[in-house]
């Protein structure tokens, strides 16, 4: 069984649990690195052996929104997990927008980061099921039955 590889960048206060503890005690993962920022000299090396990077709100805040997209270009298919002081709607959508894969609270890594891992591995994402069921809430009340309504009744177009 290949293991997944992980590279944590935290910034901020790792509590006791934290997430380099849990994952280091999981036979299926690998911890490749831990760093305290994202300008560490060897972090690209190590982010090229990554399957997933654990990274912190702080480590972004003093990067700015441009690390992640940095992140992206040097390794396109990166899967990266968001670790939140508070999670709010908004901060998760802006995050995922920025090409985050995952948005995880600090206070769910003890239950959620062993099942986040694997998920965002295989290529899905992973928010909390209170922002989606929120998310879905809004779109039934603005009485949305199409998030595409100018495209209802067109057939897909194929190309050969």
């Amino acid at each position: 069984m290949k293991k997944i590889r992980i590279t944590i960048i935290f910034s901020g206060k790792e509590e006791y649990p934290g997430c380099g503890d849990i994952i280091a005690t999981c036979a299926e993962f690998e911890i490749v690195a831990r760093h305290s920022t994202l300008s560490s000299a060897d972090i690209w090396q190590d982010l090229g052996r990554s399957d997933v990077i654990l990274l912190d709100e702080s480590a972004v805040s003093e990067s700015g929104g441009g690390a992640i997209r940095e992140i992206h270009e040097g390794f396109p298919f990166a899967r990266i997990l968001l670790i939140m002081e508070n999670v709010s709607r908004n901060k998760t959508m802006e995050a995922l927008s920025m090409g985050v894969t995952g948005v995880m609270a600090r206070t769910s890594v003890l239950a959620s980061i062993r099942k986040a891992i694997p998920v965002l591995y295989s290529g899905e994402t992973w928010v909390s099921r209170g922002l989606v069921k929120s998310l879905h809430h809004q779109l039934q009340q603005a009485g949305d039955d199409s998030l595409f309504p100018h495209l209802e009744g067109q057939a897909p177009t194929v190309k050969n």
